[in-house]
């Protein structure tokens, strides 16, 4: 077994930008073979959604390409982790429009956190992330649900194991 190094706000070479630091990486003989990101939201969801989808498309489309140019090493695998505060605004479905174009129908009556859950389970199948989670917070009672099996726990900690073999990364599937 190699040894396994986790660096925080470790940074990575992009391809669009020079670099960009993620949250969390892990190193395997001095290589990165996980990169993590993670983002949370209390409060402004709606202001701040598309923001932070906006980031998260990015940060791994960077990568994407930084790897395939060969920039960044083979088999690098991307992990998103999305915390979200459980309120009713963010449980309630919203209104979907748009002055052009029709807005796909998975959206329609879909709350905030429909909508988080949506976008990270679409980031696993398109292969822009390798790894993604939803979870969503409570505070009164203490708690979290998570809304999706495609992109709960279970899930990401299946798709982390799979990732490795006997502490190798295995080629990405849709690298």
């Amino acid at each position: 077994m190699s040894c396994l190094k986790i660096v925080q706000g470790a940074v990575l070479a992009g391809w669009y930008r020079s670099s960009k630091a993620w949250d969390l990486l892990v190193l395997q003989r001095g290589k990165p073979i996980l990169a993590l990101e993670y983002k949370s939201m209390a409060g402004s969801v709606g202001n701040n959604l598309n923001n932070r989808a906006d980031e998260v498309f990015g940060i791994a489309e960077d990568a994407r390409e930084a790897e395939r140019r060969g920039v960044l090493p083979p088999n690098l695998r991307r992990a998103y982790i999305y915390v979200l505060e459980v309120t009713e605004g963010v449980q309630t479905p919203v209104n979907v429009g748009s002055p052009f174009g029709n807005p796909d129908p998975i959206f329609r009556g879909a709350s905030y956190l429909g909508r988080v859950t949506i976008m990270c389970e679409r980031m696993l199948e398109s292969g822009l992330y390798h790894l993604a989670w939803v979870i969503g917070v409570t505070r009164d009672p203490l708690g979290f649900i998570e809304p999706s099996a495609a992109v709960g726990r279970d899930r990401f900690a299946s798709d982390l194991r799979s990732g490795f073999h006997l502490g190798e990364a295995v080629p990405a599937p849709h690298a």
